[in-house]
């Protein structure tokens, strides 16, 4: 298996492609060669793209299907492993696809591995758009935190978690779930999805950080699928009601 990134028209090795130093971008779920929530990923590239460089993207979804497709397939990526593709448009119009190193997780599943949650202050959120500046930042957040935990839990200056809409927080008390914000991304429509399935309540609510410390389990959700928190500072978390969330999400194997 080899990684390939198809950069505006040209099929290249992942070790021979740099990316932009300025891009809007989102991750694309892939099981099977099958890209998933795909037009939802395109319209969000669109507004992104309008908001931050004042032009949208004209990818068509069934040009970008067929490019993935066949790029996880010249890959040789196993249908039978989730695979994440990183579609990505520079200031100058130039969209590119890569493939991420597949996963072992079969859909968009509970991860085996527990994290420790870490609480970091930080300044509020004021971009919802996926950009290179917001990876950074949210690389270097997890970094900060390393000694204290394994990803960071963002506060902002008034002391309530920071949800963000490409990894939104979930917290569950007493059987109710929890979560700062509302959003229109692939990974916060999933995860209501799912929630609501499952036969469970979705209350949209401020989380003040001593209110942390008090609930039952933490989750969080990436287009990959869910994360549940270990702990977070010396509070011990459970992952009852996350597992029954993850599993009525999807895609898995035999969707």
């Amino acid at each position: 298996m080899k990684l390939l990134v198809w950069n505006d028209g040209r099929v290249v090795e992942a070790t021979d492609y740099t990316p932009p130093r300025a891009y809007v971008y989102q991750r694309i779920h892939t099981l099977g060669y099958k890209p998933y929530n795909l037009s939802r990923h395109i319209m969000l590239l669109r507004e992104a793209s309008a908001a931050m460089f004042g032009f949208m993207s004209l990818c068509r979804v069934e040009d970008a299907e067929n490019i993935i497709s066949k790029l996880l397939e010249l890959s040789r990526v196993s249908r039978h492993l989730s695979c994440a593709v990183t579609m990505r448009l520079d200031p100058k119009g130039v969209l590119s696809f890569e493939v991420e190193a597949p996963s072992l997780y079969a859909g968009s599943s509970l991860r085996a591995k527990r994290p420790k949650g870490a609480l970091l202050q930080v300044p509020g959120l004021t971009d919802y758009h996926q950009t290179a500046v917001t990876l950074a930042n949210d690389t270097m957040n997890d970094c900060r935190v390393e000694g204290f935990g394994d990803v960071a839990i963002c506060v902002d200056d008034k002391g309530e978690v920071i949800s963000l809409p490409w990894r939104p927080l979930f917290a569950v008390y007493h059987n109710k779930i929890y979560t700062p914000c509302e959003y229109g991304s692939v990974e916060y429509v999933v995860a209501a999805e799912a929630i609501a399935t499952a036969g469970f309540e979705l209350a949209t609510h401020p989380l003040p950080v001593d209110s942390l410390r008090r609930m039952d389990e933490i989750f969080l959700v990436d287009v990959m699928g869910i994360t549940s928190l270990h702990s977070i500072e010396h509070h011990h978390l459970l992952y009852m009601v996350t597992s029954q969330v993850a599993d009525r999400m999807k895609p898995k194997i035999g969707d």
